[in-house]
């Protein structure tokens, strides 16, 4: 948060950012026993652009190459965060609801800038909601007392999977001579199901990203 560029030339807009990054400079001498430490946390590709825009000493004081890069939890550490979580809010959810929640979260993990525990905190807020909605559906005295997510609380879709091959099917239904690319997307699918039943990442197994190519006149889908 120390750099802001609003008008996008690579400028530091903000006067008093600008006047932190360099006291920080004046500061910080790297001199043998100074009992000072200063650290510098956030996304990688921003402390870059931060470093190539403000005042350069912060650059030579900060050795980029030499700092500690914090990899992404991976599933297992996730559903561990997320069931913390949960106990910590006083929140239960049925293990169907935590393989949905844990899906949910694996394929986000895929995505730029994912927030680990953050995005755990957003899945468990939304959870919330759509639990209200659900229950507010229910007599007030059939609604139970203990906040238990089911799976439809993380995922209102959460059972696409189960017509994923009619749904293949049905996306190239106006298509002709599709039938090879059709075929290869349900393997994909069933390597998908077979590897959750196996209890390994899809993710690992399988292509996420797909280019289609057509004749002129054929828009290209992606």
């Amino acid at each position: 948060m120390l750099y802001d560029s609003g008008n996008g030339v690579g400028k530091n807009n903000d006067p008093y950012k600008t006047a932190v990054i360099d006291t920080i400079v004046a500061e910080v001498q790297s001199t043998p026993g100074e009992d000072r430490c200063v650290l510098l946390l956030g996304y990688e590709e921003q402390i870059q652009t931060m470093f190539q825009n403000v005042n350069p000493g912060l650059s030579r004081r900060f050795a980029i190459e030499d700092a500690f890069r914090f990899q992404d939890f991976n599933n297992s550490q996730l559903r561990n965060i997320l069931e913390l979580k949960l106990k910590q809010q006083g929140l239960d959810a049925t293990e169907d609801a935590k393989n949905v929640a844990c899906d949910l979260l694996g394929r986000a993990r895929m995505r730029p800038n994912f927030g680990n525990a953050g995005e755990v905190e957003n899945r468990i807020s939304a959870a919330k909601g759509r639990h209200q909605t659900r229950m507010s559906k229910i007599p007030v005295s059939k609604r139970p007392f203990d906040i238990v997510f089911e799976p439809q609380d993380f995922d209102p879709e959460f059972d696409r999977g189960a017509n994923a091959g009619v749904n293949c099917r049905k996306l190239f239904e106006d298509e002709v001579g599709r039938e090879e690319i059709v075929t290869q997307l349900e393997g994909y699918q069933q390597i998908a199901i077979n590897s959750k039943v196996a209890g390994l990442d899809p993710h690992e197994l399988i292509p996420t990203n797909f280019v289609f190519k057509g004749p002129p006149g054929i828009s290209p889908l992606a």
